[in-house]
């Protein structure tokens, strides 16, 4: 077991790639290929057009007239025929990138009407009829989040896109064989990645700048997918019916990634090199489809960036999840009714209303709020309980896996904690906590307890708490409230969780009458570096979620920059590695 630390200039990346399993040799190192690196900053992408040439295709079902140009990307499938868009990224120091990419594919009929709330369908194949590729699709229904919407930093997370349930549509972007790429062999599928996006199941969409995949691909000579999946009550809404079986969001990322598996080869991606990845809900998700025996077979390797499904907040009992679906059905005038009566009536309401029902669940000035989490169904996720499925009975016996955590992965949500005491945080360049009594009073939102729970059991736990983090080697500072809080809080929502699983894959020969046929490489990383632009206080740090935009080679996107904020060429270069980290993980395992 050992730690590989790559310092440059004023960053860290602590990848650590901890080999867990003893002994165990594997194929190829993430880290090969990492010397070869040539650092190539993007500044531009461009649409090739060229009008003299079209293609022109009919759509008589819908009177309209779809025309590709015959410069632009076309792949066809057994389920329909894709107009893509070719877009160039430049590197000024090397030879331009291309990439094809493949914008709002359908992956399965629009949940609307009587399929709201039911297990996505897939769409009817049309071999034989062209669909364009070329925009962003829809944002599923989401409340908006305008808490801290003078910071670039937050600002990124807003959906780009108009809201719709009309939204499960995949992205794909390919790059040409003739990529600037050490990778590039024009016999060869390409490996496949397959991002989830996080945002609590609540919030998120797929078409966010900082999930632009076109630096990744064209560097690294890979294919990237990504989708959008339903959150929120539509998403995760559960009665135990075929009306409304829950989970609906995952089941929805498994008919996500079936099409891929059945399709990708079309576009030249190899359907046996299929790695999934996510961060935090997204992270989570990916979890469970590596739990989950009915997802096995559509990838090979998984990337858990900060969480797991052993977070507290990443699955809830079935009893907790009917109290939370009788709760919105009577806010929204749906209660004391029989089930199917309840779903006629949820049917019934506006996006709008569910959104404003979902606001009276969810409080956003909350440190950490996830009303509509995944459930343990016994459908979806094959356990008797909380006990046999933390045993990981149904563990995917192939394939690698790698996990990770962000050095202050509190800090963001603490953020939601302070700004709702005024008290606490009167703008975002604050030092929030400065004295003892007021991070007691912040623990015990950290700690999710309430005031009128019973003492005997809170004043304990937070005494015992307070003792586990205290720094005996140095007299407390002002700085010093606000970072053990942050300890506190990253622990017990996303660094343990993670680290827990990462722990249980490896280690379940400690179960007793258990033995795995085959033991999974599994890798782990801790991420230290802060951007140096970031809009956000100091005291926040690596926070949770900002190592995307490294994995994803934002740093080299002009219009990212020019809507949010700047990288430094050290910067760009931390990126490049990363990329290469993760690539040669879905390439090899």
């Amino acid at each position: 077991m050992s730690f590989g630390i790559i310092k440059n200039m004023n960053y860290y990346l602590i990848t650590s790639f901890i080999l867990l399993n003893n002994g165990l040799s594997f194929k190829t190192n993430p880290f090969d290929n990492v010397n070869n690196i040539h650092l190539q900053p993007s500044i531009e992408n461009t649409m090739i057009n060229n009008n003299n040439s079209n293609l022109v295709y009919t759509d008589l079902h819908n009177d309209k007239t779809i025309t590709c140009l015959s410069d632009n990307p076309i792949v066809h499938t057994s389920v329909g025929i894709y107009c893509g868009l070719r877009e160039i990224v430049h590197w000024p120091n090397g030879p331009a990138s291309m990439v094809d990419v493949y914008y709002g594919i359908r992956y399965a009929q629009s949940p609307t009407g009587s399929l709201r709330f039911k297990k996505p369908v897939e769409p009817i194949p049309e071999p034989k009829k062209i669909f364009m590729a070329d925009k962003l699709p829809s944002t599923c229904p989401q409340p908006k989040d305008t808490m801290f919407q003078n910071s670039a930093a937050a600002r990124m997370w807003v959906p780009n896109t108009p809201m719709s349930e009309d939204c499960l549509f995949l992205n794909i972007w390919v790059p040409l064989k003739e990529s600037n790429s050490s990778h590039s062999n024009s016999k060869e599928k390409l490996a496949v990645m397959l991002w989830i996006y996080g945002g609590s199941f609540y919030m998120g969409t797929a078409t966010l700048s900082v999930y632009d995949a076109r630096f990744l691909a064209a560097r690294q000579n890979i294919i990237v997918a990504s989708m959008n999946y339903r959150l929120g009550s539509f998403g995760f809404l559960y009665m135990n019916t075929e009306e409304a079986p829950g989970n609906m969001g995952l089941w929805d990322q498994r008919l996500a990634m079936k099409w891929i598996k059945d399709h990708i080869e079309n576009f030249g991606g190899d359907p046996h090199r299929i790695t999934l990845f996510g961060e935090s809900a997204g992270a989570v998700s990916v979890s469970t489809h590596v739990v989950s025996p009915w997802s096995h077979s559509y990838y090979n390797n998984a990337i858990m960036q900060s969480g797991s499904i052993f977070s507290n907040w990443g699955l809830a009992t079935s009893e907790v999840s009917l109290n939370q679906t009788q709760r919105l059905a009577k806010i929204l005038g749906c209660g004391y009714r029989s089930s199917m009566d309840q779903i006629k009536c949820l049917r019934s309401k506006s996006i709008t209303e569910i959104l404003d029902a979902h606001d009276t669940m969810y409080d956003p000035a909350s440190y950490f709020s996830v009303p509509f989490p995944p459930v343990l169904d016994n459908n979806f996720f094959p356990y008797e309980n909380s006990q046999s499925f933390r045993q990981l009975k149904y563990l995917k016996p192939s394939g690698a896996l790698m996990f990770g955590i962000n050095k202050n992965e509190g800090s963001y949500f603490l953020l939601y904690a302070f700004v709702s005491n005024s008290k606490w945080m009167k703008n975002l360049t604050d030092l929030p906590i400065t004295n003892r009594m007021d991070y007691l009073r912040c623990l015990r939102q950290v700690l999710d307890l309430d005031d009128d729970d019973r003492p005997e059991f809170t004043e304990p736990l937070i005494r015992y708490t307070d003792f586990e983090y205290q720094t005996y080697q140095q007299l407390p500072t002002l700085e010093s409230w606000t970072e053990r809080l942050e300890e506190i809080s990253s622990d017990r929502s996303f660094k343990c969780p993670t680290i827990n699983m990462a722990t249980a894959v490896t280690n379940d020969y400690r179960i007793p009458g258990r033995r795995r046929a085959h033991t999974l490489p599994v890798y782990f990383y801790e991420f230290q570096h802060r951007t140096l632009s970031l809009p956000m206080p100091k005291w926040t740090g690596t926070m949770h979620g900002y190592e995307i935009e490294y994995v994803f080679g934002i740093p080299f996107s002009p219009q990212f920059q020019a809507s949010f904020y700047r990288f430094t060429d050290e910067e760009r270069q931390l990126s490049d590695i990363m990329m290469t980290y993760w690539a040669n993980f879905a390439r090899t395992g």
